[in-house]
């Protein structure tokens, strides 16, 4: 199956070179690479934008293009063997030149690329929607990465206490999902005073205090999936109402991420939400999320954005009024939204909003 998925891709890839006038096309990028080959990193650094090893697209088999660093890892460890079966191997020393190498080895003249190293850039924005259409295989990962993500934040943020500071928070999730086989891109904590202060507060060494948000991008073959949870320590009517208002605003957005629906309209939708709640100027404070994948936001929604959802689209919305942030990650389906993030396996506290004659969940805060 991973190989037929392969040949589709590179038939898209190939028409998007028709259409340039190239005979070949350079994928570099982590995003794209991990696209194409449904996972397979080719990068060292988690914060890579490009990768140490490319996929040479041509109008016959395609060439994986590696070093000798990287030659034995990409080809024991990412790639699938349906997969390599489709690709020419070229391996070369880390000391040569690549551009040299497409010149003299597959005589390549007229390169696009979706890198700025080598060839003509192809612009971003024609590639953008070949990675927003999930694929079933895609939608699996997005399951796992989600049971995972749940389990994790509810074992660890039940563990949490005031006296602890931001910092360690932040090393105690992350280690959970690293041990647990997901790259934690991003971990924020808020703490009391940080929630009060910051849209997005890197960790400090400083304690939490009485309540506090963890929010999380984690990833696993090359998609990445958001989410937030809330911790309370004793009661505090004001702050559970704030939160049940924004989680309303979440639920309306997930309930209306339906195929055919395009992302201006979801952002006219939640901003009149946010008035409804009673605060008509805080999204202007924080962007509200939007279509999600190989990068944590793939598009963000505004009034300017006129991407359509479709079947297997993937989105993350993350409202926010001052002190509180309801997130989730939600695969689009003709049945409805799923919210991978908060499966109805957990074992965290729930809110559930009617909006247009369907249950939305989502994450209550825990008082402790």
């Amino acid at each position: 199956m991973t190989g037929e998925i392969f040949r589709k891709r590179l038939e898209l890839l190939r028409a998007l070179m028709k259409s340039s006038e190239s005979d070949s096309l350079l994928i570099s990028r982590c995003d794209n690479f991990a696209w194409l080959t449904l996972g397979a990193r080719n990068y060292i650094s988690l914060n890579s934008t490009e990768g140490v090893c490319s996929i040479l697209v041509t109008k016959d088999r395609p060439v994986l293009l590696l070093d000798n660093i990287e030659n034995d890892r990409i080809l024991e460890e990412e790639l699938s063997d349906e997969i390599l079966s489709e690709m020419q191997i070229c391996t070369y020393n880390w000391w040569d030149d690549l551009e040299r190498i497409l010149l003299s080895e597959f005589n390549v003249h007229s390169l696009i690329s979706d890198s700025k190293n080598i060839g003509e850039v192809l612009s971003p924005v024609l590639l953008l929607p070949l990675r927003l259409q999930l694929c079933s295989e895609e939608i699996d990962t997005y399951r796992e990465i989600g049971a995972i993500c749940d389990s994790v934040l509810h074992e660890q943020i039940l563990g949490i206490s005031p006296d602890l500071t931001e910092t360690v928070v932040q090393a105690r999730v992350a280690s959970a999902f690293i041990e647990r086989g997901l790259e934690p891109v991003l971990v924020l904590v808020f703490g009391e005073e940080s929630a009060q202060r910051y849209r997005h507060n890197l960790p400090r060494e400083i304690e939490i205090g009485s309540k506090a948000f963890v929010s999380v991008c984690v990833r696993k073959k090359g998609l990445i999936a958001s989410a937030t949870r809330s911790v309370l320590f004793g009661q505090n009517r004001n702050y559970e109402e704030l939160h049940k208002k924004v989680s309303r605003i979440d639920a309306l957005a997930i309930a209306n991420s339906i195929p055919g629906i395009k992302l201006d309209s979801l952002f006219d939708l939640i901003k009149r939400e946010y008035a409804t709640a009673g605060f008509p100027e805080e999204w202007k404070k924080h962007h509200q999320g939007g279509l999600a994948g190989y990068n944590a936001r793939e598009v963000f929604a505004n009034r300017y954005s006129n991407h359509v959802l479709k079947s297997g689209s993937a989105v993350a919305w993350n409202p926010t009024i001052t002190g509180v942030k309801s997130e989730d990650t939600v695969v689009v389906t003709t049945e409805g939204a799923e919210i991978v993030t908060f499966p109805r396996s957990t074992f965290w506290p729930e809110l559930e909003y009617e909006i247009n004659n369907i249950v939305i969940r989502r994450p209550d805060i825990v008082v402790i």
